[in-house]
């Protein structure tokens, strides 16, 4: 779960992930979701696991 106010900053979360081929939905306007197992799993390889 990311959020942020910002859409500048959410904008570019969103085009991180999508150079990364990581799935993600907004959940609401400032608030967006990676859930998918794979997605999760390719998260944690790339920036390490939530603490």
């Amino acid at each position: 779960m990311f959020t942020n106010e910002s859409t500048d900053i959410m904008g570019l979360c969103q085009w991180a992930l999508d150079l990364l081929g990581i799935a993600w939905k907004m959940n609401r306007r400032n608030s967006l979701s990676v859930a998918r197992r794979e997605a999760v799993g390719a998260l944690d390889r790339h920036v390490g696991p939530k603490s």
